[in-house]
């Protein structure tokens, strides 16, 4: 977080001012007044003008940790959303192109360097799995845009989960109305590599993804059982 210097002195403008007017008082009292009922009275106003700025900084010192646990708390929430959905969206597509075999974190990597050509003549989207697309669309564009939490992404997460969505909108839109594989393959293709781009940009997530990856082999185990 970047300190706004002018923010920082502004706000500290009353508290200079409240510990000045504390000071003042108490020497002026010390000075200049000897009646013992007003020497008390200033001073008792002078004490809590210096006891004021202590008391607004441990405030202010308070709220920033129970804010920041709370970002944090919200953070961690929004991002295992968020993996959650990239996780099923990235079954989907391994569906949808034919790819077999155990999904891994690696495997995941891997999947940026199937080439276009490869994905046009496995591609496949049944409806089922363009069901799955749509939920997948709409269920990120609903965390983005229409979550009140969706202030804790960076702008560069949400860049990255906005162009998730627009390339799934246009691979959909492409599906419906035109159905040329070549260019449904290019939207395949952006979308995986949006997908590891999101996991190297953040390793809690990527570490998170992979907690997720061996929850979903253990469950299609017990399922197969």
């Amino acid at each position: 977080m970047k300190l706004n210097l002018r923010d920082f002195l502004l706000k500290m403008i009353p508290y200079v001012l409240s510990i000045a007017g504390g000071l003042v008082l108490f020497i002026v009292t010390k000075d200049d007044v000897h009646d013992p009922n007003i020497t008390d009275l200033i001073n008792n106003i002078a004490a809590s003008l210096l006891s004021i700025p202590l008391v607004f900084l441990l405030y202010d010192y308070s709220n920033y940790r129970v804010s920041k646990q709370l970002k944090k708390t919200l953070s961690d929430n929004m991002n295992d959303k968020i993996n959650v959905l990239l996780l099923n969206l990235t079954i989907t597509i391994r569906q949808i192109i034919g790819m077999r075999g155990r999904l891994t974190f690696a495997s995941l990597n891997n999947m940026g360097d199937i080439s276009l050509s490869h994905i046009a003549t496995h591609l496949k989207i049944t409806s089922v799995l363009m069901t799955k697309l749509r939920q997948s669309r709409d269920n990120m564009d609903d965390l983005i845009y229409h979550n009140p939490n969706s202030n804790v992404l960076s702008a560069d997460q949400v860049q990255t989960l906005a162009s998730i969505t627009r390339e799934l909108s246009q691979l959909i839109n492409e599906h419906d109305f035109r159905r040329n594989h070549r260019v449904a393959a290019k939207y395949i293709k952006s979308i995986i590599g949006h997908i590891t781009d999101w996991m190297d940009s953040d390793a809690l997530a990527a570490m998170h993804f992979q907690q997720l990856l061996g929850t979903a082999e253990l469950d299609s185990k017990d399922t197969k059982k």
